[in-house]
C-alpha cells in the first residue's frame, strides 16, 4: 500500500515549502550571498575587471530569495523519491504517479508563496546583447513554474547543468552586467543549498529525527 495518501501529500508538499523558506532565512543565505559579492568587488580581480559593487536593495534580495526557493524546491523535487513508496512484502518500490504529484503540488505552493511575497512583480532580466557589451531590459514577470522548468530540462539534458544555470541566474540577480564573472562563486552555496534541501523533506517525513543545526 501506498505511504502517504495524495491529500497528505499536498500537506507535506506545503510544509516543505514553506520549511525551504524558514531554513533559509535562519541560515542568512541571502546574507552570505551578498557579504561574498561584496567581497569578490573589494578584490584585486574584480578591479582588473573594472567591476564595483552594486547595492544590494530590497529588490535584488527579493529577486535572490525567489532564485533560492526555486532551486531549492526543484532540489526537493530530486530528493522525495527517497520518501515516496510503495511496499509489498520486504520489497519498497517508489510510486512515480505520487511522485509527480507531490512535486506538481509543491510547485502549486511554492507559486502561491512567490505571490504572497510579491516576487511576481518583478521581471525578468533580458539579454538584447551579451558579454563584454552588456544591454539588457527587463521581461516577463517571474514565474517559479517557468523556473522549475528550466531546471528540469537542465538536468534532463545532462546532471549538473541545473547548478550552472542556477549560478547563472543568482550571479544575475546581482550583477548582470558582469554575471559570468561571478558564477564560480556559488559552489559551497550550492553544497549548503542541497543540505538545505534534505533538511526540509527530513523535518517533513521524519519529524522523529533530530537535526543538528
Amino acid at each position: 500500500m501506498a505511504l502517504y495518501s495524495e491529500a497528505e501529500l499536498d500537506v507535506k508538499a506545503k510544509a516543505t515549502v514553506f520549511s525551504l523558506d524558514r531554513n533559509l532565512a535562519q541560515n542568512s543565505i541571502i546574507k552570505e550571498i551578498s557579504d561574498l559579492y561584496i567581497t569578490f568587488c573589494e578584490s584585486s580581480k574584480a578591479r582588473k575587471l573594472s567591476m564595483k559593487p552594486r547595492k544590494v536593495t530590497e529588490g535584488v534580495e527579493l529577486r535572490l530569495l525567489f532564485e533560492l526557493l526555486c532551486f531549492t524546491s526543484f532540489l526537493i523535487s530530486q530528493i522525495i523519491p527517497n520518501y515516496v513508496s510503495t511496499r509489498k512484502l520486504l520489497i519498497k518500490k517508489t510510486n512515480y504517479e505520487l511522485v509527480h504529484y507531490y512535486s506538481g503540488q509543491a510547485a502549486k505552493h511554492l507559486e502561491k508563496l512567490c505571490q504572497d511575497l510579491g516576487m511576481t512583480k518583478l521581471r525578468e532580466i533580458i539579454f538584447i546583447s551579451p558579454p563584454p557589451d552588456v544591454k539588457i531590459r527587463l521581461g516577463d514577470p517571474l514565474h517559479p513554474i517557468a523556473r522549475l522548468t528550466e531546471y528540469s530540462e537542465c538536468h534532463a539534458e545532462k546532471k549538473g547543468r541545473e547548478v550552472q544555470h542556477f549560478a547563472q541566474h543568482l550571479s544575475k540577480a546581482l550583477d548582470p552586467y558582469h554575471y559570468p564573472d561571478l558564477e564560480a562563486l556559488w559552489n559551497p552555496q550550492v553544497m549548503a543549498l542541497k543540505k538545505l534541501a534534505q533538511r526540509a523533506m527530513a523535518e517533513v517525513f521524519e519529524p522523529s529525527v533530530k537535526l543538528g543545526k
